[in-house]
């Protein structure tokens, strides 16, 4: 199984980022229970970006030889 270049993993993540980032845009402006499901979504798109963001990261060190 052929693994993704941390490229690929960095600009998912960004994009993830700023779609999180997004979807929590409405919970700052008011607070009501319909915007609870974009904040868990959120919530949820930002901690995989920065798994993504992590693990890139762990496999440019491995490769440099840092790891």
């Amino acid at each position: 199984m052929r693994m993704p270049s941390s490229d690929v993993l960095i600009r998912t993540a960004v994009i993830l980022t700023l779609v999180g980032l997004v979807s929590l845009l409405p919970i700052l402006f008011s607070i009501r229970a319909g915007f609870v499901g974009l904040f868990m979504l959120g919530s949820l798109l930002l901690t995989v970006s920065i798994a993504l963001y992590v693990v890139a990261v762990v496999r440019e060190l491995r490769r440099g030889g840092a790891l």
